[in-house]
Order: C-alpha cells, then sequence, then structure tokens
C-alpha cells in the first residue's frame, strides 16, 4: 500500500500530469486565437509557404558535451521538389558546427495534423510526427523527431510542458510590409533521445522549442529579419522579432518589431514597446557579412543580455544567414534570471559611410563650432557611437576632443582657439564595439572667424533668454529697445527656418512646427547684429 501511495503522489507532482495540464488534449483551441489542434499542425496547402521549425539545445550522457540542434522542413514547391530542409548541430564545447540543407518530396505531409515523412535528396527516411500509442491515437503535443546529415543525425522524443503561445495575441498577424503569418510557437519541450556526431552515439536529455509558421511571409525571398526565442530560469518565455525594411529601418510598427511572452498557463502577451541594442558584432570566416553577436533587450521591468554561443553557425543555402544558441542573462522585476535561447539572424551589416554636413562656413556662434553629419547608408540595427578629432594647423595630425557622441552633431567651444586659426574635423563612427567603423575627414580646412554674440561684449547682460532650454515658447529680453529688428532662427547646418519682424524691448518665440532639438536664434536692429545665440527645443 505504501508503494503504491508513493507511486501516486510522484504521478501527481509530475508536470507532465494530465490534471496539471488541462490543455494537453485534442482538440485543443485557446480562447480568443484563430488556431485549432491538431488540424493546424498539419499541412495548410491553400498557403504559398510554411515550415515547420524546430531548435534544441541536449547534453550527452556519455561525453557532456552540448549539443545545439536546429531542424527545419519548409513546404515550398520549387525545381520538381516539395520543398527543402536545413538541418544543423552545433558543439558548444568544441566550437564545431554542422550543417546541410536538401531538397525533398514529402512522403507524407498530413492536413489533419503533423505528420511529416520524407527523404531528402542523398540521405536517409526522416520523420517529424505526432506521436501515436499503440492503438494508432495520437498523443497531444508530443512529437517524433528523426533526421540525419552526413556525419550526424538526431533521434529524439519531444513532451510539450507548456501550452501554445499564439505569436501576436490570436495566432495570427501582419509582418514587414505587406505579409501576413500564421503562427504559434510551443516554447518549452521536454527532449529524450540520442544523438549521433562523428560515429559517436550517445543518449541525450535537454530542452526544446517549435515554431509553426505559414502564410506569405517568407524567409527566402522577404524582408530581413533579427528573431528569437528565449526560455528564462523564471519561467517566461518570449518569442522577438525585429523586421528590416529594404532600406534598413526597422519602423516603429507592430508588424517590424514584436515580442509574444508567455507569461504562465494562463497568461501571455504581445508588445512592441521593447529596445534591443546590438553590444557586439562578429565576421563570418570569409569575412562578407557581419552578425550581431550580443544584444540588451529591454522592456518595462525586463533586462537581458543575449549572447551567441558558437561563432560560426552560418548557414549558406538556400541564403545565408546565422542560426544558433544563445545564453541570456538578465533581471525581471529587478530578479536575477538566466535562460537560453536562440538566434535566426538573415539582416547582416556593413561599415558606416560618413559624410559631414557641417561645418560648411567658417564662422562661430559665441565661441560655439557645430560639427554636423549624416550617415548616407542607415541602418537601424547598427547603434553607432561617434568620435570626434580635431586638427589645427594641418590635416595630418588629430587630437580627440570628444568621443562615445550619440547625436550626429557636436557643438565645439572654441573659446581658447585664435581668430584665422585653420582647422580640420574628422569623424569616426563605430559601433559600441569597434567592429564596424566608418570615418569621414573635413575637405578644406575652416578658417575660424568669430561672430561676437553682443555689439558691445562688455555689457553681459544686453539681451537675455528665458527659458532655455524651452518646450512650447522663450522670450528674448534686451536691456535697450530694438528699432526695426529681425529675429531670425538658424537649425545646425545653418539653414534658416524661421524670421520674426518685432519692435521694443522683447520677443516671444513659439516652438510652433520646429522640432526638438539645438537651433541658434541671431537678432538684427536695423542691419546690425545685436544677439546670436544657441536655443534649446525640448
Amino acid at each position: 500500500m505504501k508503494t503504491i501511495i508513493t507511486s501516486l503522489v510522484l504521478l501527481f507532482l509530475n508536470s507532465n500530469f494530465i490534471f496539471s495540464q488541462p490543455w494537453k488534449t485534442y482538440p485543443y483551441h485557446q480562447a480568443g486565437s484563430v488556431l485549432n489542434f491538431p488540424a493546424d499542425e498539419g499541412k495548410h496547402g491553400v498557403e504559398p509557404i510554411e515550415w515547420w521549425y524546430t531548435t534544441a539545445q541536449v547534453t550527452g550522457a556519455a561525453t557532456g558535451k552540448k549539443y545545439d540542434v536546429m531542424l527545419t522542413y519548409f513546404d515550398y514547391p520549387a525545381l520538381g521538389f516539395d520543398g527543402f530542409r536545413i538541418f544543423n548541430i552545433g558543439v558548444e564545447n568544441t566550437g564545431l558546427f554542422y550543417k546541410q540543407t536538401s531538397p525533398c518530396n514529402y512522403t507524407v505531409n498530413s492536413a489533419l495534423h503533423q505528420e511529416i515523412k520524407t527523404t531528402p535528396m542523398g540521405g536517409t527516411a526522416e520523420d517529424f510526427s505526432v506521436k501515436k500509442d499503440s492503438a494508432g491515437n495520437l498523443i497531444p503535443f508530443q512529437y517524433h523527431v528523426k533526421a540525419a546529415g552526413p556525419a550526424y543525425n538526431v533521434d529524439f522524443n519531444y513532451n510539450a510542458l507548456k501550452r501554445p503561445l499564439m505569436v501576436g495575441g490570436t495566432g495570427y498577424l501582419n509582418e514587414g510590409a505587406t505579409s501576413y503569418t500564421y503562427y504559434y510557437s510551443l516554447t518549452a519541450l521536454d527532449v529524450t533521445g540520442a544523438i549521433t556526431a562523428n560515429g559517436i552515439t550517445e543518449s541525450v536529455t535537454g530542452t526544446a522549442w517549435i515554431d509553426r509558421q505559414w502564410g506569405n511571409f517568407n524567409p527566402v525571398s522577404g524582408e530581413q529579419y533579427e528573431w528569437f526565442s528565449f526560455q528564462l530560469s523564471n519561467g517566461m518565455d518570449m518569442n522577438v522579432w525585429n523586421v528590416f525594411t529594404p532600406q534598413n529601418l526597422i519602423p516603429n510598427l507592430p508588424t517590424y518589431r514584436f515580442c509574444s511572452e508567455y507569461i504562465n498557463d494562463s497568461t501571455d502577451t504581445t508588445v512592441s514597446n521593447f529596445q534591443l541594442k546590438r553590444l557586439a558584432y562578429g565576421y563570418s570566416a570569409d569575412l562578407l557579412r557581419c552578425y550581431p553577436k550580443k544584444w540588451r533587450f529591454t522592456q518595462g521591468n525586463i533586462d537581458l543580455t543575449i549572447t551567441t554561443i558558437i561563432a560560426n553557425s552560418e548557414v549558406t543555402t538556400p541564403l545565408r544567414f546565422y542560426e544558433g544558441a544563445t545564453t541570456i542573462t538578465g533581471t525581471v522585476n529587478g530578479v536575477p534570471v538566466t535562460g537560453m535561447g536562440y538566434a535566426e539572424l538573415l539582416h547582416s551589416y556593413t561599415n558606416p559611410i560618413i559624410t559631414i554636413q557641417h561645418p560648411a562656413l567658417p564662422f562661430t556662434v559665441n565661441d560655439t563650432l557645430t560639427v554636423a553629419w549624416n550617415i548616407t547608408n542607415p541602418d537601424d540595427g547598427r547603434d553607432l557611437v561617434y568620435d570626434i578629432a580635431l586638427s589645427i594647423g594641418n590635416n595630418l595630425t588629430f587630437n580627440t576632443i570628444a568621443t562615445n557622441v550619440t547625436t550626429p552633431y557636436y557643438l565645439w567651444n572654441t573659446s581658447g582657439v585664435p581668430d584665422g586659426t585653420d582647422c580640420w574635423f574628422r569623424i569616426t563612427g563605430h559601433s559600441i564595439d569597434s567592429t564596424l567603423t566608418g570615418t569621414a575627414v573635413t575637405v578644406s580646412p575652416v578658417h575660424i572667424t568669430k561672430i561676437l554674440g553682443i555689439v558691445n561684449p562688455a555689457d553681459n547682460n544686453a539681451y537675455n533668454i528665458f527659458p532655455n532650454p524651452f518646450t512650447a515658447q522663450t522670450t528674448i529680453s534686451f536691456k535697450k529697445e530694438v528699432k526695426n529688428g529681425t529675429l531670425k532662427i538658424v537649425d545646425l547646418l545653418g539653414k534658416e527656418v524661421r524670421s520674426i519682424k518685432f519692435s521694443g524691448t522683447q520677443s516671444a518665440i513659439e516652438k510652433g512646427d520646429l522640432k526638438a532639438g539645438v537651433y541658434f536664434i541671431r537678432v538684427f536692429s536695423e542691419k546690425e547684429l545685436i544677439a546670436n545665440e544657441k536655443i534649446e527645443i525640448q
């Protein structure tokens, strides 16, 4: 009797016990979603493209090696084949990366449930299907995964520990400029089975992830992206996307940036108000492509650092992209967490090309000279900082005057530089880790000619601007009455953006349609310059 009671207690405590997982049954439908199981695990013949994607991180019982596995089957008819399969294995302990992409025809690809059977060209029989019991009945949310490459193969059993995460909230979302996708993830699956690598077969255990997508969003020919899966030690899981336009921009729209978060079996959410900063980059072995290898993800009370594990996890066919496992550290609600995940990076980076826009004219304003530049090949995923260097008298020897500037302009104080000095500027823009870098130098010298801010420099109270900075309005006040005055507002590049006529001892300046930033105001009485000052609009 004691043995029976003990067995019942262990069964009740098991996280896979049916009463603790009421979702683990077919048919299954999550309220508010558009997906149904098991049908939506199977093929959707009306969609242009769909894929079955899984990653696993497992540990060998005999060697202790940590293996990162990725397997994807695409239903994408071309060249007489039904689609193709990508199969990769990375060995964390050694840094080795095995990869294979093969076209395939599916002997079975069921529309009733997930059941994929194929023999990729030149390979052996493979299987990625929902498991069945001895009577042929489907076992909900359990899977068999069997695939083989030239020198490696896997034979895994998956058991889902968490209900499906409906990406986008409902399992349907618009993605990129014109595409749509149906999409769900199984964010935590227990893995058992065996792996063979270079003739050594050993049993493994670990965790896995499944992503299912179908629609017209196409990773082969569509917009580039960076995708991440996170499994955190506090039980949270995340599915994160940054989608790039052809101009390398990531618009602040939920179709281009979204994060679906599994919080628990009753709560999930999809948000777009997160930040993803790239902290380090690395080049492919042939130096033709550059991918990030470290990020900082922040959203609300979540602050995570994501780092790739194997440097050379690049797939080269049918297109080039990075595909590899990651480690995660950080905090949620101030509490430390760790985690694991995967990164799929189709977007690569190039060095910034810098063009200096200002100084275009040799003048300063109250000992301030604006140095401004732009990036002619912008990329929202390439987080840049800038170093500014100055050469006086020649353009051979430069001394750094500012580092890690985050804006595309710098206000240089020239108070220690005499009138008539020739200066050259060198702007270096670089990623935080300096892997990506670009430099520009002024073509000709800037001949410093200072314009005083007031007519009588001894009278330091000739005018006053308050408040400065300002948000909606500021006022410039003069000690003496101004007759036939003209107030001009000039941007950092010397372009006049507003002109105001006035007379009296003060003039109001409205923000109006001016964007936030730094400007200069110049005030003339008749044709005489009586004020030349920097202002800032917030």
